[in-house]
């Protein structure tokens, strides 16, 4: 939501991400970029109508969340894009129901509250301050206006109110903590026996009749896949030509508005004699720390070494043992006392004794590197660079706001915004859902192309952000479904899947008939005696253990608990192909008397928390029941 990923957000993605993000409260959408004869809205709540526009960007938003999530390893092709959508859809609709719902108890959210929020977002900022032209250069590049923005803001602050109004103020009783850590806080043991898939591989050969079963069973296996090539209009402010020359006096301006970056402190090489003394310190023990660095500050006026007394005097361990040496430090890297005198002394010189929060200090100088400022001809070019690059951005923003309007207004062609912004249009290589090469290096052009809006309905596609700074705009210029591929030329590759299916099915067999032979009394021990396989015992475990595996963990914990003497018994097929074969002999429930009263605090806060969201899923549950809503056809 708007306000949780606030702080997350950087440059024109974070803001595109914004944009789609903020769709639980808007009542209109692009539905003019959809076909002319599609239904208007996706959902009616209350008589309150929610755009097919709302529904696309919130499908868009699931995606690029999934995209994120799972980072390399995610793939286009994988994403069931019907659940995707109808997820988008349940969360339109418990979004929209809250909504109404706090507007019907009055909550409202001050104008103030709203700035403040918005002055709050960094993306908004230049040099820590809030920019009237940043914040409007980042909402015109997600085709969004100031006062719709602030309007979604404002709803989704309102709606908060309700959320963190039941989340927040949930509280877990004593008997719940109880009877939850007995459950959470259960320790189990159990033994089990893996019937390897190994041990059945030499039993089985597929027959030609096999393989060809197995085949048309499994069709979808042995795809080419589906791929489009597209057309593409790129937009990238690097490569932007920028008209006229830079001026002379926006040069020396911007050099002396960046002066500091231009600008080496002056730095000083000290070293030091330091008593300490105790922040608590009494006045006995005062004067008799200053009576020590006296005694140091009359020795080194004796003529003694600096370095060997700082070796033998000094409290401070760090540069003791280097004679003192404090290394070069510029203003603001010591404490004020200490700075304020070493910033005094010429080199060479040595202070008198100087009182910090650390004790008393004996400061001597003995290097000293002036200010160094680099005058604006050694850096001109440096600033050229900077001026271009600025007005590059300009261009660039202005440009991406033309890009969105003209791809919008046209959506069945790419030449209306080729033409007036002066781009070429390219073609790509072929693209699968996984990608492919040049541009569908990129997941976010991958997802836009086979986005059933520009896949199937033949529109242009959202601008696409790949990078800060670089933009592309597609439509599919040709599409090839998924085709089988013959038999004849992978039935090496069909024969060793219909191999293994059939050695999965003979262990699995096997393992079902020791199952029953366990259900009706036989011990798992002598199985695997018969089996001549060995017994593995878990020992007394509690639901997180990471040892045996966690899919035999997760299983055990699922079980019944034993009757009596008698085990409880489970058979399971693994992903692997084995089998495995469990008898759980013990459950210990979890006991609360045995946490410190931090673990007791720590496990009431996460189980109130746990309460609050049941509470708020429970009150959408309410709304739900109670509203009338209907769910629009959008087959065509």
């Amino acid at each position: 939501m708007l306000l949780a990923i606030r702080e997350r957000m950087m440059g024109v993605v974070g803001w595109i991400l914004l944009g789609l993000l903020a769709i639980a409260f808007s009542f209109f959408g692009l539905n003019w970029y959809f076909q002319s004869d599609a239904r208007t809205y996706a959902v009616t709540v209350n008589d309150v109508d929610v755009s097919l526009g709302e529904h696309q960007r919130t499908y868009q938003l699931l995606r690029a969340r999934m995209q994120d999530i799972m980072g390399e390893a995610y793939d286009p092709a994988r994403i069931n894009e019907a659940a995707l959508k109808k997820n988008a859809l349940e969360q339109l609709i418990r979004e929209q129901l809250l909504l109404q719902e706090a507007e019907a108890e009055g909550f409202l959210v001050s104008k103030q509250l709203v700035a403040a929020q918005i002055d709050g977002v960094d993306a908004f900022k230049e040099e820590g301050v809030f920019s009237k032209q940043k914040y409007e250069q980042a909402l015109r590049l997600q085709g969004m206006s100031p006062g719709e923005f602030e309007w979604r803001l404002s709803r989704e602050l309102t709606t908060k109110q309700i959320t963190n109004g039941v989340v927040q103020t949930a509280q877990a009783t004593p008997e719940m903590l109880d009877a939850i850590y007995r459950l959470q806080g259960q320790q189990r043991r159990f033994n089990y026996l893996k019937l390897p898939l190994a041990r059945y591989r030499d039993q089985v050969q597929p027959s030609d009749e096999d393989v060809q079963q197995y085949y048309e069973a499994h069709t979808s296996e042995f795809m080419t896949p589906e791929r489009v090539r597209v057309q593409y209009l790129e937009l990238k402010a690097d490569e932007l030509e920028v008209i006229g020359e830079v001026d002379e006096a926006d040069l020396q301006a911007l050099y002396q508005e960046q002066s500091e970056r231009y600008v080496t402190e002056e730095e000083r090489r000290a070293r030091h004699i330091l008593v300490q003394v105790a922040a608590d310190a009494d006045d006995e023990a005062i004067v008799s720390a200053r009576a020590r660095a006296e005694a140091a500050l009359e020795r080194l006026a004796g003529g003694e070494s600096f370095e060997a007394l700082a070796g033998e005097l000094s409290d401070d361990p760090g540069s003791a043992a280097n004679g003192g040496d404090l290394g070069f430090f510029a203003k603001g890297m010591m404490v004020p006392e200490f700075e304020s005198v070493a910033f005094t002394l010429d080199k060479g010189e040595r202070s008198g004794l100087v009182r910090s929060a650390f004790g008393f200090h004996i400061i001597e100088v003995t290097d000293i590197r002036a200010e160094v400022v680099k005058p604006f001809a050694e850096v001109r070019d440096e600033l050229v660079d900077e001026l271009l690059a600025a007005q590059r951005g300009d261009r660039f923003y202005d440009l991406s706001e033309e890009l969105f309007n003209l791809v919008f207004e046209q959506p069945d062609t790419l030449e209306g915004a080729a033409e007036d912004l002066e781009l070429e249009i390219r073609t790509s290589d072929w693209l699968s859902r996984k990608g492919g090469k040049g541009i569908g290096e990129f997941a976010g052009v991958v997802a836009a192309a086979f986005a059933e809006d520009v896949l199937n309905n033949g529109n242009n596609s959202e601008p696409v952000e790949v990078a800060d700074g670089h933009l592309l705009v597609l439509r599919v210029l040709d599409h090839e479904l998924a085709t089988a591929v013959p038999l004849d030329s992978i039935r090496d590759k069909v024969r060793a899947k219909a191999h293994d299916e059939k050695a999965r099915t003979l262990t699995r067999s096997r393992g079902e008939e020791l199952l029953a032979s366990m259900k009706s009394g036989t011990p798992l021990k002598e199985i695997a005696a018969a089996e001549s396989l060995e017994l593995q015992e878990s020992g007394l475990i509690d639901r997180g253990a990471a040892q045996p595996e966690r899919v035999l963990v997760n299983e055990a914990f699922l079980m019944p608990p034993p009757t009596g003497e008698q085990a409880s018994v489970k058979g399971l097929a693994l992903g692997s192909g084995d089998y495995v074969l469990l008898a759980l002999e013990e459950v210990r429930d979890g006991d609360l008397s045995a946490m410190t009263d931090a673990e007791r605090d720590q496990a009431s806060r996460e189980l109130s928390r746990i309460q609050g969201v049941t509470e708020m899923a429970a009150l959408l549950d309410d709304l739900r029941s109670r509203a009338n809503i209907v769910v629009h056809d959008q087959s065509n």
